[in-house]
């Protein structure tokens, strides 16, 4: 799976339909960086899951 980091947010590529997010000129990578917020949509986290 790959995955793009755009505006410190992480989502996957492609993005499935739920997510609004367009990739323009992120890098694409198949590793999951340290440091930056999943997006709920692309990485199927809800808030409070992990609880």
């Amino acid at each position: 799976m790959l995955y793009f980091v755009k505006d410190n947010k992480l989502h996957r590529y492609p993005t499935p339909k739920r997510c609004s997010v367009k990739r323009e000129n992120e890098k694409l990578r198949d590793t999951i960086p340290r440091g930056v917020e999943q997006c709920i949509y692309c990485m199927n986290y809800w808030p409070g899951d992990k609880d």
